[in-house]
């Protein structure tokens, strides 16, 4: 059985540039499951699933969507087989939220032609992110990329088309936990587009206490994010076996490997599950406990680098009731590492600056500014962040 742990990203925001409390906001923030043969869990039957997961307290689950076998949309296939038990995965999307909780779909990325059927990765992942009702898309892309020439170009290719077909969807990447090991890989390609990077942490695998593997990961990516300059939100996923290596997972290993992660103040534990669940381990994960979401900090901490988080609510509406908030303010929040001059602007899609949110002096932390477009048209609006040498743009949608 493989454990995994989903790390909160707290960001202290400040409120008129003034210090407030640390607040949640990947879409994770909760007791999660990371499942990744949903077919062979339970026999496959979505009903006793759905009734286990409620059972041990869990929001939100991830399964395995685009990966060899179980690509959802290639018919005779395990996930096909299995959803169109279901009515296809649409109506298992519509299950699972019937019952409150969250879906997300999992896509290993080969960075290379893999499918042989006249689709490419990109093509699969948006596939994916068609499925309605779906609430976002994880992208595990490893050793491939390591390898691959023009890799960087690949894998920004790769979300660029996402983004491009997909500009409100949550699109999180899996990363590798060890950096130092992996130097090749495209970390910023691939970070500078996601909204928030989930690294795996094998800490069976590698012989490690969860604690040790947590402090390893911790060192690893508090070295590298100021040098990437990118402060997308660390929400990692931890793991244990069973490998053909390692060590084995015995009774209460779940329960300790869910106290370390809440002693970091990290929430989320996800388990990683094949067809060795047993009873005995789905009544020891839902017998642990989660603090609140919301955590108070008494100061702002440095952040690792600097960042422009995505708007919200995006899309943003005037619409009185909507689900975009009925309102014509949207939420933007940035880091900055080191003091600089900080620009925060909105422009329109002709380049035309329409707003100016920031221009002085800021000193190292996290902020947040709001923008209301009341005045402005429907649209597609550019966000823009210019921090001393560091820039950044994103993307933000009114509707009226």
């Amino acid at each position: 059985m493989k454990v995994k742990l989903a790390i909160i990203f707290l960001l202290v925001v400040l409120t008129g540039f003034s210090a407030a409390v640390a607040q949640v906001l990947v879409p994770t923030a909760a007791k999660g499951m990371w499942i990744w043969m949903i077919w062979n869990v339970e026999g496959g039957d979505l009903t006793t699933i759905i009734n286990r997961l409620k059972n041990s307290g869990v929001t939100w689950v991830v399964i395995k969507i685009g990966d060899s076998d179980s690509y959802y949309n290639r018919p005779g296939k395990s996930l096909y087989n299995w959803a169109a038990n279901y009515g296809g995965m649409e109506n298992v999307v519509k299950i699972f939220h019937q019952n409150g909780i969250k879906l997300f779909g999992f896509q290993y990325v080969y960075g290379e032609p893999h499918w042989n059927v006249g689709v490419t990765e990109a093509d699969v992942a948006n596939m994916i992110l068609d499925i309605p009702g779906l609430d976002g898309l994880l992208v595990d892309a490893e050793i491939e990329f390591d390898t691959l020439q023009n890799r960087s170009v690949i894998a920004a290719s790769y979300m660029d088309s996402i983004r491009a077909h997909h500009l409100q969807s949550f699109v999180g990447l899996t990363s590798w936990a060890r950096v130092s090991v992996h130097s090749t890989f495209p970390w910023v390609a691939f970070l500078k587009r996601a909204d928030v990077n989930m690294p795996q942490t094998y800490w069976a695998a590698r012989r490690l206490t969860p604690q040790q593997e947590v402090n390893r990961m911790q060192s690893e990516f508090g070295y590298w994010y100021p040098i990437w300059a990118v402060a997308t939100p660390i929400v990692p996923i931890g793991q244990g076996g069973p490998f053909d290596y390692g060590n084995p997972i015995y009774p209460g290993d779940i329960s300790s490997f869910c106290n370390v992660a809440q002693g970091y103040h990290y929430q989320g534990v996800s388990l990683w599950a094949y067809h060795v669940m047993t009873s005995d381990t789905w009544n020891e994960y839902a017998a642990v406990s989660w603090t609140p979401s919301y955590v108070e900090q008494e100061s702002s901490p440095v952040p690792y680098g600097y960042g422009l988080l995505q708007n919200y609510p995006n899309p943003f509406s005037v619409r009185g009731g909507s689900v975009y908030g009925g309102s014509p303010t949207t939420t933007i929040e940035f880091s900055i590492r080191s003091q600089a001059k900080v620009s925060l602007r909105v422009y329109d899609m002709l380049g035309q600056e329409v707003a100016t949110l920031v221009d002085r002096e800021l000193s190292p932390g996290f902020y947040k500014s709001q923008f209301d477009g009341s005045n402005l048209p429907s649209g597609v609006y550019l966000i823009r962040l210019i921090a001393g040498n560091y820039s950044e743009s994103r993307r933000m949608v009114l509707i009226r």
